[in-house]
């Protein structure tokens, strides 16, 4: 009896041990994706405050550099001209039409063929698993008849289990397809006795979102009654530049292909509903509300004009002080450019439609509080933080019994909030790393439409790892992920240690090395939980650490040959997401390549947005070094090889689509169900 009490209580320890290990890995990568999205939105704010704010383009009118710089930016993304040079429907469906292109007989893929039936479904799935590129014809013809299908519903939709009696909700996807196949390995396919409602993040950071979303809205188009897409804050083209949508589209299609997918699919987003009711009981949304979500508001909306629901409306008198400030064209280059793919700016006056557009961001980018109140997201950057009260108020008003959610990444898949009224489902297990969460999907019954959850991890060879393998495998990616912010930064920190080191001992106190990096990094960590793998105790003095050893993981970066001068490096390694953002901002005809005027027109937007740390001699000193080849112009790739990021990335693409691949060509993916299949009262099935 003693010894099986030493291994119960041995066990114990070791189970809080790595649950313990597990929150501050978790609470990492989650701080680290927050901060992310909210260095995102800054950028996106800078550019809107360039374009719109009066008083700051009127300051500029004297700098031409910036002025240059601004109008390649607004000649490659936007067209400003008014509202009436918008393009019309018939250019997009010109440009993208897809009839005339032929498939050759040697495509083995999917065929698409009408009518539409449900075996089309079933057939795309397979050539899917069977490693088939989908053939750019089918490609367009799915956007086509997807987004015909869009433009006859509502803003709001509303779905019925009067003859189903069951619908199934899905939360957050971001391109995980062995995620997709295992959700209808579990629940099976969508038809009008099996309805399925997609909460949006379908997009972006997973490697098959092109597949996904032609799996998807070709659901829709076989069962359009049945199938219900509402939108998330990545279906979004100002997203899908940073968190790689686009980027995959490049690596799967040919230039001109892409840039027809990417043109026509920005459009087809724009259309998406934002929310579904159910039974006119559960409202589901991707993010969340606010105090002013006004649902007959919303219903009213023209959601199709917020093509980009992170660029608010302009008004023409800024469009106009823009024109005024142009720069004389410059020589054709040879690129193909699509300047008007996406700008669609509001037919009305601009507080109007910024009041409509806070109503779309609401419902997109919000998250719950467990604080009473609504108040800005300062954690994200966009959206609102809705209390308990705000749930209560908007449910009673709106006679709803419960929310369903989406937005955030939850350890076990789902988190019920409010009291029961708030439920968020997130369905992309293995979100952060191998292990770092499971997914899950939340099936409603009728008539008391009560929730059942089913977890499920799918990925490959998590089986084959131990929980302290998996732990292990988790703390190392996130201390990682740490290690980079302490290269990026490393200027400011050692500034901060050497307030507290006024002798250049190289040595401080362990809360003093705390102190200092939370005020750099502002990421609000446990630093002293964290400190034994970041930093290393002083040799004479255990009290103490070296400040210096804080670096020591990032060597191999830091010695990085023929790289700038250590501080201009160490700025733009911070700022690498960022720049790339902006440079595929330029590039819209997708080819990769940036001639030196418009890098260095981008350097030089992004050192406004810092603040001006860098010098327009630093800045054409990097263009000629980062031309690695002395072609006169600089390819994405010879820019992040400066940071070793490319090889790296690359092969990780490969690797992981093979293998993805692989697992889904032989059969549904291996999954983890919860102990005896049930909890919470849920049941598995």
């Amino acid at each position: 009896m003693k010894a099986a009490m030493l291994i119960q209580r041995w066990y114990r320890r070791y189970r809080a041990s790595h649950e313990a290990q597990r929150a501050y890995t978790w609470t990492i990568f989650q701080k680290m994706e927050y901060a992310n999205e909210q260095d995102h939105l800054k950028l996106q704010n800078f550019f809107n405050d360039l374009m719109s704010n009066k008083q700051l383009l009127a300051s500029l009118g004297g700098d031409n550099t910036l002025m240059a710089a601004m109008n390649t930016v607004r000649r490659r993304s936007q067209d400003l001209k008014s509202a009436k040079d918008m393009v019309p429907e018939l250019d997009l469906l010109k440009a993208t039409e897809y009839e005339a292109i032929t498939v050759p007989l040697s495509y083995t893929g999917f065929r698409l063929e009408k009518p539409y039936r449900q075996n089309a479904l079933e057939q795309l799935i397979d050539s899917v698993k069977g490693k088939h590129r989908i053939h750019v014809r089918y490609v367009l013809e799915i956007l086509h008849e997807a987004r015909n299908v869009l433009k006859t519903m509502p803003n709001i939709r509303h779905a019925s289990t009067s003859l189903s009696k069951k619908i199934t909700v899905v939360g957050d996807l971001h391109g995980k397809l062995d995620d997709l196949l295992i959700i209808f390995y579990k629940a099976g396919l969508p038809d009008t006795t099996n309805p399925f409602i997609f909460n949006g993040d379908i997009v972006d950071r997973g490697f098959f979102s092109v597949e996904i979303i032609l799996i998807l809205l070709m659901a829709l188009i076989t069962n359009p009654n049945a199938v219900f897409i509402n939108r998330g804050n990545h279906e979004d083209h100002v997203m899908n530049l940073r968190y790689g949508f686009i980027k995959e589209i490049s690596n799967k299609y040919r230039q001109l292909e892409s840039k027809k997918i990417r043109r026509l699919i920005a459009d087809v987003f724009g259309w998406l509903p934002v929310a579904t009711i159910i039974d006119h009981k559960v409202f589901v949304v991707h993010g969340g509300i606010s105090d002013a979500t006004d649902l007959k508001l919303i219903q009213t909306l023209k959601r199709a004009k917020f093509t980009s629901v992170l660029n608010p409306p302009l008004e023409l008198d800024d469009i106009q002080l823009l024109e005024h400030h142009e720069e004389p064209a410059p020589e054709p280059t040879g690129k193909v450019t699509d300047s008007q793919a996406f700008l669609k700016v509001p037919e009305m006056d601009s507080a109007e439609a910024t009041f409509e557009w806070k109503q779309i961001v609401d419902l997109l980018w919000s998250d719950p509080s467990p604080n009473e109140g609504c108040s800005p997201n300062t954690f994200r950057g966009g959206g609102m933080y809705f209390g308990p009260d705000v749930s209560r108020a908007f449910l009673k008003a709106n006679n709803l019994q419960y929310i369903i959610r989406s937005h955030e990444c939850k350890q076990e898949g789902y988190e019920i909030t409010h009291d029961g009224r708030v439920v968020t489902i997130f369905s992309a297990s293995n979100y952060y790393e191998i292990g770092s969460n499971r997914g899950a999907i939340c099936r409603l019954t009728a008539p008391d439409l009560h929730p059942h959850f089913v977890q499920f991890i799918s990925t490959r060879g998590h089986k084959r790892l131990t929980m302290k393998q998996t732990t292990t495998t988790m703390e190392e990616k996130a201390i990682k992920h740490l290690n980079e912010q302490f290269f990026a930064h490393k200027a400011d920190l050692l500034e901060a240690f050497e307030v507290y080191d006024p002798a250049n001992t190289g040595t401080i106190k362990i809360v003093e090395w705390c102190n200092a990096v939370e005020k750099v990094l502002k990421l609000g960590l446990p630093w002293r939980t964290l400190r034994r793998r970041l930093v290393q105790t002083s040799a004479t003095n255990h009290h103490l650490v070296d400040y210096n050893t804080s670096f020591e993981d990032m060597s191999s970066i830091d010695d990085t040959p023929a790289r700038p001068t250590p501080l201009l490096f160490e700025t733009l390694y911070r700022q690498k997401d960022n720049l790339e953002v902006i440079f595929r901002w330029m590039d819209q005809d997708n080819s990769g390549i940036l001639t030196m005027e418009e890098f260095q027109h981008g350097c030089i937007l992004l050192n406004k947005h810092m603040g001006n740390p860098l010098s327009e001699d630093q800045i054409k000193a990097l263009a000629q070094s980062l031309d690695i080849n002395k072609d006169g112009q600089i390819e994405f790739n010879e820019f992040l090889e400066a940071f070793r990021l490319a090889e790296s990335e690359n092969d990780n693409f490969e690797e992981e689509e093979n293998e993805s691949l692989q697992q889904a060509a032989a059969g549904a993916p291996s999954i983890t169900s919860p102990p005896n299949g049930r909890l919470n009262g849920g049941t598995a099935w």
